[in-house]
């Protein structure tokens, strides 16, 4: 098993209230681990639409009067209300670019990040779908593990509640996500708290013939997954055990994203770690049915973690 040992942590931001909540976070991480934090904030290359006002009132990415990087540096700290009163180094970084999510990608590989944090609401219901589209981007693509932090939830709770205490990590045997059941041992390891390893059996569809019906005897086919995925789960639960951690194994029928958030609200997860497929046109399609629905639903951070470097 490994040990979590970030050095540098990467947080894009916008001017949104919920960027601001993923810099606390941010903050919160670097100081647990010791780490240097770089904030980044992506200028708008200037846009043909006329000109309106720059910073948290602003309408989003286009329109925005031409700023100096001086100027938006000045904003962004006012903005996040810091100069140097968080405990941690923080370095802050302006770039103008069209393509967020690929500056945000630069910016990772130039800073050498070991992780990035992120947030998923940007200021309207526009900018929602950019952000949104940012942090799934970011997500599918990073060399370094994202975590995604959302808005407060229901309860209004701050996005830094402390130690992570529960963690659901989701398992679907992959090789990344053998290397997020790691991350999340190591991470809930710190505060001595429950990981709860979650495998999900997606219901089969198959197609009905009238003479012989469908052929497949698919409870019994799904039982006997479930049989297998448990067998399977409880073979991280020993090398978790000795680690520290308080370690359940549960295997669940339904769709995979909405069993996700059912186990995690009933586990009160403060933290959903996955582990994100390889890049190819099969693994976005699977990603896109349930690791984004879940960046779009949770109420708690998801951490996505990349398959190892080949």
């Amino acid at each position: 098993m490994i040990d979590i040992n970030l050095k540098h942590i990467l947080c894009p931001v916008d001017f949104s209230e919920c960027s601001r909540q993923a810099f606390d976070q941010a903050v919160a991480i670097a100081r647990r681990h010791g780490a240097d934090l770089t904030v980044l904030h992506v200028l708008p290359v200037p846009s043909a639409v006329p000109a309106l006002p720059y910073g948290p009132e602003g309408p989003g990415p286009f329109g925005f009067e031409t700023v100096t990087r001086g100027r938006a540096l000045a904003e962004l700290k006012r903005f996040l209300a810091t100069e140097d009163g968080v405990g941690v180094p923080v370095h802050y970084e302006t770039v103008e670019a069209s393509n967020v999510y690929k500056e945000i990608l630069q910016q990772a590989s130039v800073t050498a990040a070991d992780l990035v944090v992120m947030g998923t609401h940007g200021r309207s219901g526009f900018d929602y779908l950019v952000l949104g589209s940012v942090a799934e981007k970011t997500l599918r693509t990073s060399p370094a593990p994202v975590l995604i932090v959302p808005p407060l939830n229901p309860e209004g709770l701050p996005a830094d509640r402390g130690p992570v205490r529960s963690v659901l990590c989701a398992v679907d045997f992959s090789q990344d996500a053998a290397l997020a059941v790691e991350y999340g041992v190591s991470i809930v390891r710190r505060s001595a708290g429950r990981l709860t390893l979650l495998h999900v059996v997606e219901p089969i569809s198959l197609g009905y013939d009238p003479k012989g019906g469908t052929g497949l005897d698919v409870e019994g086919y799904e039982r006997r997954l479930a049989e297998y995925g448990l067998a399977q789960l409880q073979k991280f639960v020993p090398a978790a055990a000795e680690l520290g951690c308080e370690v359940e194994a549960i295997v669940s029928r339904g769709k995979a994203y909405q069993e996700i958030l059912r186990v995690a609200t009933e586990r009160q997860a403060d933290l959903i770690v996955l582990g994100v497929h390889g890049r190819h046109a099969l693994d976005r399609l699977v990603f896109g049915s349930t690791a984004e629905h879940l960046v779009r639903r949770s109420t708690c951070p998801v951490l996505a973690v990349p398959p190892p470097a080949s």
